[in-house]
């Protein structure tokens, strides 16, 4: 009964997925998400390929998953993966059935999986991944992840003895998982010119020995709690990192990639986006791990590497229009981005959008997290105008008077509408727009894009 129902189950899900690409012509989990109604172990299923890989953490997930897809198959190797879909249960059982046969089989050499880090307790009970390679764990959305070592805790409870995991030296948290059950292999980033000897960020999620409870120090700070810690008291480090990153060179966009074997690579990152060199440095260590030369894959970080990441810099016409993605909710992520700020060039206008309850499906109504995030690099002279927009706009608007940045510079609007006519008014050819943003205000991108592109048409 078990086997018809999944059966049934794979053939609907491909029925549904091959219509929904060819009326919407882009990736859901809907097909996932009937596979499961149907069938409610269908993730029990099927029969992965030979290398499953998963990839978890607060942030970083997408790109580093992303990665590691591109650099697979530029090794001639196919991949399955579920960018398209969502990172939970229905979407990984998405990009599944959406390549196997009718009996299950995953018909790629390779699964590379995005998984939500709630999920773990449900995913990781599925089936077992040969590799879990985690970005890092950070406070998140209060609502749903609680705190860091809940989510710790969701995953570390689910892995299994045979799966190895890949993790982020640099993270006394995260850098935990599997401890006397798992084998594990570290990446690390060494000390940088914008490393500090003391945390400087709003946030620093441990502070305290995870083995006796005294008060960690510090070699340096990379940002938040991601450094090198030591406990003076009982002599807890964290364990020799394999894959080294060297010699950031925040300037030109490069750095050393040290692959444990003696060779190293430059590679480039998306210029002051410190994250990046982090993921890229993850996605090597996983795919030298697989047994991915180093030539293949410094080949595809230099196709890709500079092109993802949560900042986008075009031009449309005269007018030039920086897009910032983050995380609602994950203060380390925004405040990442709006660092950018501080080392962009010129003046600019800021235009900052925090989605709400009121405007979309899964809203919330938890605002505390705006008060971990970093503000500080609006106060900069080069931010000349910052328009605010959403339901929350006064909450923003409020943390931004008591970060000490000059209010006669916000332009509040509830209405994104009125702000986008607003914006596209005042639009200037001289100076940049960055558009910092949530996941869910992609919309109002397009909005700006279309009219900065009729007023240069009138031009």
């Amino acid at each position: 009964m078990g086997k018809l129902r999944f059966l049934a189950a794979v053939i609907i899900g491909k029925i549904s997925a091959f219509l929904l690409d060819r009326l919407f012509k882009r990736g859901t989990n809907t097909p996932g998400a009937i596979m499961l109604k149907l069938c409610p172990d269908a993730l029990a299923r099927f029969k992965m390929p030979p290398i499953t890989v998963c990839v978890t953490g607060t942030n970083g997930k997408t790109s580093t998953s992303n990665l590691i897809t591109h650099i697979i198959r530029g090794s001639g190797k196919t991949v399955v993966n579920n960018s398209k879909g969502s990172n939970m249960a229905s979407g990984i059982a998405s990009a599944l059935v959406a390549d196997c046969t009718l009996s299950g089989k995953v018909k790629s050499d390779v699964a590379v999986l995005e998984v939500d880090e709630r999920s773990s307790g449900y995913i990781y009970t599925k089936f077992t991944p040969d590799y879990i390679l985690c970005t890092n764990l950070f406070r998140d959305s209060i609502k749903r992840n609680g705190h860091s070592g809940f989510i710790f805790d969701k995953i570390n409870d689910n892995l299994s003895e045979k799966t190895t995991l890949v993790l982020n030296g640099n993270d006394a948290i995260s850098g935990l998982l599997g401890e006397g059950k798992c084998r594990r292999i570290y990446y690390s980033v060494g000390k940088t010119e914008k490393s500090t000897d003391r945390c400087v960020d709003t946030v620093c999620d441990i502070t305290a020995c995870p083995k006796c409870g005294h008060i960690l120090e510090y070699e340096y700070y990379h940002y938040n709690h991601i450094g090198v810690p030591h406990c003076p008291e009982c002599g807890f480090k964290m364990d020799e990192s394999v894959y080294t990153a060297t010699d950031v060179d925040f300037e030109n966009g490069t750095f050393i990639f040290h692959d444990g074997d003696g060779k190293t690579a430059v590679l480039p990152f998306q210029k002051e986006n410190f994250f990046n060199v982090f993921n890229i440095t993850g996605a090597c260590a996983l795919c030298r791990l697989i047994g991915i030369d180093l030539e293949t894959i410094s080949s595809g970080i230099e196709n890709v590497a500079a092109k993802t990441g949560r900042f986008i810099d075009k031009r449309y016409g005269g007018y030039e229009l920086i897009t910032m993605l983050s995380k609602n909710q994950n203060p380390i992520s925004c405040s990442q981005s709006l660092k950018y700020l501080a080392a962009s060039e010129g003046k600019k206008d800021v235009v900052l959008l925090i989605t709400d309850s009121n405007d979309k499906k899964h809203g919330h109504e938890d605002i505390s997290w705006l008060y971990d995030t970093d503000f500080s690099p609006l106060l900069s002279d080069s931010v000349e105008n910052i328009y605010i927009g959403g339901t929350r706009c006064y909450d923003l608007a409020l943390k931004l008077f008591l970060t000490g940045v000059d209010t006669g510079k916000m332009k509040l609007f509830e209405d994104y509408s009125r702000l986008c006519g607003e914006l596209c008014e005042n639009i200037s050819t001289e100076k940049p727009t960055v558009i910092y943003f949530e996941l869910y205000a992609v919309r109002i991108v397009d909005m700006i894009k279309k009219a900065a592109a009729e007023k240069d048409g009138k031009q």
